[in-house]
């Protein structure tokens, strides 16, 4: 990059503008595909959790015949909310609160009290899907009205190649803590914050001592690229930062990935990251153009015992890392949304900010920052 060859980061009202929070709604949330949480999450027939995508409340279920579906969480009777709690299981149908009109696991209308079989055409009204697909164990769902990409194609667009971590079976880890955090920050900017390190040596000295590279301002070793990992510091295996870790290696874990640290971000919302004994599965949840909720979760392979001190270390440094990060995050926020703030800058470190930028803009149509038509 020649001297002073600087790019501009998106414009501020981007971080802080309920119109163009709209705009992502329409061309980025309802038009791809959103990580909703892990499978296992939902672990037997009968098993159902909401998730609110960008505003809109979505039902995941287990069905008889083992698959997850997703749907609008609403009644088709008079439009009540269907599910109100955050996850269950039931035995028969998902009932209605309000006219106890019960649903099939696979959304299909089955009973409506009081109401007799001749006056509602049951097959018509069953609850309205969402597409859902399951990669790497995680569940994705996508909004859209239309036949999306499958999810494969659309992820291997991603300027990450998440794809390339199906070498370490991640669908077959298992699933320990998980935490939720709510962050006042745009969604964007706690992307973008992931994407780069520069801001590593003053927020996360924690970090660089497990990463040295990040002491650097720099996301991947030099000479290799961000797909390749980065080098723990000599000994390590995992984030818990001990180097008598017991813990075993991730399945498909090579002598060559030994040592090293993995990170991806699948467009729009998820951070994949992975190191010898564990993998984070983090979901950003849009509130609005002002706030979102962070959830981050735990996996280890199979043989782990979740309820020992080397599963609670690598959960207490990463929650470590996450509380400076949304710090920070709530700090720009407060920042960019002065008066003042146009635009900042990008400069050379910043290299997969401005990816994730040139692909937020493309999805949204806007070639040119300011461009909201």
């Amino acid at each position: 990059m020649a001297a002073h060859s600087v790019v501009p980061t998106l414009p501020g009202t981007d971080y802080t503008s309920p119109e163009v929070y709209e705009l992502e709604r329409e061309r980025i949330f309802c038009q791809g595909w959103l990580y909703a949480g892990r499978a296992d999450r939902l672990p037997a027939p009968g098993s159902w959790r909401t998730v609110d995508l960008v505003g809109e409340s979505i039902l995941l279920v287990h069905g008889r015949d083992g698959e997850i579906r997703g749907f609008y969480n609403v009644c088709r009777h008079r439009g009540a909310r269907l599910c109100e709690e955050a996850e269950g299981r039931e035995r028969r149908f998902l009932r209605c609160g309000y006219h106890a009109w019960g649903y099939d696991f696979d959304g299909a209308l089955a009973v409506t009290p009081n109401v007799d079989a001749e006056e509602v055409d049951r097959a018509s009204m069953g609850l309205w899907p969402v597409h859902v697909e399951i990669w790497a164990g995680g569940v994705f769902v996508s909004l859209s009205r239309q036949s999306p990409a499958p999810l494969r194609d659309y992820l291997a667009r991603s300027y990450d190649d998440p794809l390339a971590f199906e070498r370490f079976g991640l669908g077959d880890l298992q699933l320990g803590p998980i935490t939720v955090c709510e962050v006042a920050a745009n969604w964007k900017v706690v992307v973008e914050n992931y994407q780069e390190c520069l801001h590593c040596p003053t927020v996360h000295p924690e970090l660089i001592e497990i990463i040295p590279t990040f002491r650097r301002g720099m996301v991947y070793d030099p000479g290799d690229g961000a797909s390749e990992g980065v080098a723990l510091a000599e000994g390590l295996v995992s984030l818990g930062g001990d180097p008598r870790s017991r813990l075993p290696y991730l399945p498909g874990m090579q002598d060559r990935d030994l040592g090293k640290y993995f990170g991806a971000t699948v467009f729009p919302t998820m951070f994949l990251d992975i190191g010898g004994t564990e993998a984070i599965a983090t979901g950003i949840y849009p509130q609005g153009p002002s706030s979102c909720t962070v959830v981050t979760e735990y996996l280890f392979h199979r043989d782990v015992d979740l309820s020992s001190d080397q599963v609670q270390a690598v959960v207490d440094f990463n929650e470590l890392v996450v509380a400076q990060d949304n710090a920070v995050c709530e700090r720009v926020q407060r920042g960019i949304s002065s008066r003042a703030f146009t635009t900042g800058v990008l400069t050379e470190k910043d290299e997969y900010v401005r990816k994730f930028i040139d692909l937020y803009r493309a999805e949204l149509g806007t070639a040119e920052s300011g461009d909201r038509r």
